[in-house]
């Protein structure tokens, strides 16, 4: 009731202000048209566009908005210009005032999840980072969870981040400066791993209106009593199903390497991940199936028996000895990136804000992991060149020189990370095979059996050294795990092929394809490269299941 009669209020504020001629641009400073602010304008597909376009399309009331944004923060001042920039979950909107103040308006697609959630979700969180962490976030001035109000869809109206992007700065950036970075950044996330969360889940405001059970903030961590944990706001979390799962309080432990699935009441990681099989079972039981891929991907009885072990694991996590200290539920940013981590222009090693918050689990940061297909070693102790560096020619020297410099940066987070946020780095040194069950394991109406078996089998085959006690509940003839063998070579192929046509395409899985770049250029690349695929493996496979295994047919 109260949230309704703010908006109320906000309307009736809103209608009294003199209407204003309004510039309507793109990033590049384009003009474009009302319809433009609805629709993905920020790149092309190479398959699928308009299936693509569709999950990123989000229609609403550009008046209403800008009527809401003009009195947001208390500085009422008539919006003269909108500049769009879009993202790939959620349309984001520059808009600035008569008087030269700028706001941020944010409205998620239907690709990003259940909208209310995650509109509710991001408050909750902003506001809890603002409040009881030192961490610079912007500051809410309005929003709204109900997708029936003015504007007609939800929405967030945020100040503008202060600073300046930091790959606008990496570049002139000294190393010296660029390790004092990282060392502020992990002082930063030990702020966050400090707070002891009572449960897994999303974060809202207890003032939100979420649906479902929800559990509140104990006081040693909420002595205003403003929030509480609920359900997932995650992309993946599909509202859609018709059977209902535990859908929260939940929230992710720290060592899971996913934005994922956070459904299950309670607040053990056992229910966590019994509820991400359960939902797994639901979707293969509901037909969700990829029917493209060429790989096995097993039947869905397969699949079924599969998850049912799955199962029977999941509710041995509690008493893992290795699992212990890596499982309480922390708030984290999992894609922090050079575009959304803010700097002080002056003083680049000062983080000034990191915005669009998805705060879930420890992980290197994008532009600081070691080096692709690297074989990084942990450990504190000095990063070198390759000890034939003298004897490489020039490229091969370049290639090293960059690989070296990436690998320092790696190091440099991770014995940071080791200093000042010990639980943090626990957590990211938990085996990787359980990052991958949890993983896989909502993959499996996607990618098939093949990739949750493996990680089956290595818990199977290494069961007392992951710190389980007692017999493994389930087993792996040697028979079946030679099949399993053959059929995971398939698996990797398909992998490796998608990788090579990403990094040809300038791509990512979805076909992705950047708004500079051509799209009738890289969609004949695509055929090409699909054309010389097939004649490389003519001796191996048909044409017919060549064009299965190339990602973008």
């Amino acid at each position: 009731m109260r949230m309704l009669s703010t908006i109320r209020k906000i309307s009736k504020l809103a209608s009294n202000l003199p209407e204003a001629p309004r510039s309507i641009t793109c990033r590049a400073g384009v003009p474009i048209t009302h319809d433009d602010l609805f629709a993905y304008t920020n790149g092309h597909f190479l398959v699928d566009e308009e299936y693509q376009f569709g999950r990123r399309y989000v229609q609403f009331d550009v008046d209403a908005l800008c009527q809401t944004a003009a009195i947001a923060g208390g500085d009422t001042s008539q919006i003269i210009a909108i500049e769009k920039m879009e993202g790939g979950f959620s349309k984001a909107f520059l808009m600035r005032k008569a008087n030269g103040t700028e706001v941020v308006a944010k409205i998620p697609c239907r690709i990003a999840g259940p909208p209310s959630l995650i509109t509710a979700g991001e408050v909750g969180v902003l506001e809890y980072v603002r409040r009881h962490t030192s961490i610079p976030v912007p500051r809410v001035l309005s929003w709204s969870s109900d997708g029936s109000n003015t504007a007609g869809a939800e929405y967030i109206i945020m100040e503008k981040a202060h600073g300046v992007p930091l790959f606008q700065r990496w570049g002139s950036m000294t190393e010296f400066e660029k390790l004092q970075l990282i060392k502020n950044l992990t002082k930063l996330e030990a702020q966050l791993s400090a707070i002891q969360f009572p449960a897994y889940g999303g974060l809202y405001l207890r003032t939100g209106g979420i649906p479902g059970s929800t559990r509140p903030l104990d006081n040693d961590i909420d002595p205003s009593e403003s929030f509480q944990i609920g359900p997932s706001c995650d992309r993946a979390f599909n509202l859609e199903m018709t059977r209902e799962f535990n859908r929260g309080p939940c929230a992710l432990p720290l060592f899971i390497n996913i934005i994922y699935a956070k459904f299950s009441l309670g607040d053990t990681l056992s229910s966590f991940g019994l509820s991400i099989a359960q939902r797994a079972l639901f979707q293969i039981s509901s037909g969700g199936q990829q029917d493209h891929l060429s790989f096995y991907r097993g039947t869905i009885d397969q699949q079924a028996q599969l998850l049912e072990i799955t199962l029977r694991l999941m509710k041995l996590l509690d008493s893992n000895e290795v699992l212990r200290d890596a499982c309480q539920p922390t708030l984290w940013h999992t894609d922090l990136h050079m575009g959304n981590i803010f700097v002080s222009p002056d003083q680049p090693s000062r983080i000034s804000t990191s915005v669009l918050p998805a705060f879930l689990q420890a992980q290197w940061p994008v532009f600081l992991r070691p080096p692709h297909n690297h074989n990084y070693v942990k450990g504190i102790f000095q990063p070198k060149l390759p000890e034939d560096f003298d004897e490489l020619d020039e490229e091969s020297r370049v290639i090293a020189l960059r690989e070296w410099s990436q690998v320092k940066l790696a190091k440099a987070y991770e014995v940071s990370t080791f200093l000042e946020d010990r639980a943090a780095s626990n957590a990211m040194n938990v085996p990787r095979v359980f990052r991958e069950l949890f993983t896989r394991c909502g993959e499996v109406s996607e990618v098939g059996i093949v990739p949750l078996r493996a990680c089956l089998i290595e818990i199977f085959q290494n069961w007392s050294e992951l710190g389980f006690s007692g017999k493994c509940p389930y087993s792996f003839s040697q028979e079946e795990i030679d099949d399993h063998e053959r059929q995971f070579a398939e698996y990797q192929t398909w992998q490796e092929v998608r990788a090579l046509a990403e990094e040809c395409l300038d791509t990512d899985a979805e076909g992705w394809i950047a708004p500079q770049l051509d799209i009738n250029e890289k969609r004949r690349q695509n055929e090409e490269l699909m054309a010389m695929y097939i004649e490389k493996v003519a001796g191996e496979r048909s044409v017919q299941e060549a064009k299965a295994m190339w990602p973008f047919c």
